[in-house]
């Protein structure tokens, strides 16, 4: 089989379609189509960023591979093979990275998904980079040398939420999911040569993070659970903190305790006191 040092830039307006994908215990084994391509925008309107975020057990991740296809970020063969642990790892990286951005909307989700950024930056570099700027702007104990520190868990446990605030704001210039470059890209039409834009966007992981962009330039919400952290699916702009009337209920429930022990307690004092 031929092999390419990448399938998919010839054209940089989207990525080969699965011709088969089949589960063979922890591994995906995927064969792409040559002649079946996802165009960017049309997929973006069926949300496979969304399902990405969703697929919260392995069969989901599954499913999600077998609808749209492997998740590398270069393709230099028409097939292969990719353990399951990999869709796991790109998954918690994804979602950590989208909960942290919709978090600078949602002040009271700022501070876990921060946490959940300091848990990640055990295995990514370039996570270990933006916290240590992080320590230097806010003189967070601890080495500036680079790899994971555990001074950032009991530091952001500890600090006021204006400072969490400040933390989030402060990060998010230099935060990315993804490193997409726009370019041009020139595509035979007849006898001529057509110039079209194109994002330099070679795989679908890439076109995910380039999906969450479309979102926020699109004001189209972003929005976790406040109970559950699961993505809320709504295309709507109108407030929404829970995604189903359970976790909605589950609060409520647990609000509704915790005012009547306050109120037991009070009641208490109000009886010692006589």
């Amino acid at each position: 089989m031929k092999r390419q040092s990448h399938i998919n830039t010839t054209e940089g307006a989207g990525w080969y379609r699965c011709k088969r994908v089949e589960f063979s215990g922890e591994t995906a084994n995927w064969e792409l189509s040559r002649t079946s391509r996802y165009n960017f925008s049309e997929a973006y309107q069926m949300a496979p960023h969304r399902q990405f975020i969703k697929a919260s057990d392995d069969d989901a991740l599954r499913a999600f591979v077998k609808a749209w296809g492997p998740l590398r970020a270069s393709l230099d063969a028409w097939s292969g093979s990719d353990p399951i642990e990999t869709y796991r790892r790109e998954r918690d990286r994804f979602t950590a990275g989208v909960r942290f951005l919709a978090s600078v909307e949602e002040p009271e989700m700022q501070r876990s998904a921060l946490l959940g950024l300091a848990d990640l930056s055990r295995e990514d570099f370039g996570l270990q980079i933006l916290l240590n700027e992080l320590r230097r702007q806010f003189q967070i104990p601890g080495t500036l040398q680079s790899g994971f520190d555990e001074n950032f868990r009991p530091w952001l446990e500890s600090v006021t939420q204006k400072q969490i605030e400040a933390a989030t704001v402060y990060l998010v210039p230099g935060f990315a999911l993804s490193v997409l470059i726009p370019g041009f890209s020139a595509e035979r039409h007849g006898s001529g040569n057509v110039l079209k834009a194109s994002l330099g966007i070679d795989s679908l992981l890439e076109a995910l993070s380039w999906m969450v962009w479309q979102d926020v330039f699109q004001s189209h919400p972003i929005k976790f659970c406040a109970e559950c952290r699961g993505l809320i699916d709504s295309t709507f702009k109108y407030e929404k903190k829970f995604c189903s009337y359970e976790c909605a209920h589950r609060q409520t429930a647990r609000e509704s305790a915790r005012r009547k022990r306050e109120e037991r307690k009070k009641d208490n004092g109000t009886q010692k006191t006589r």
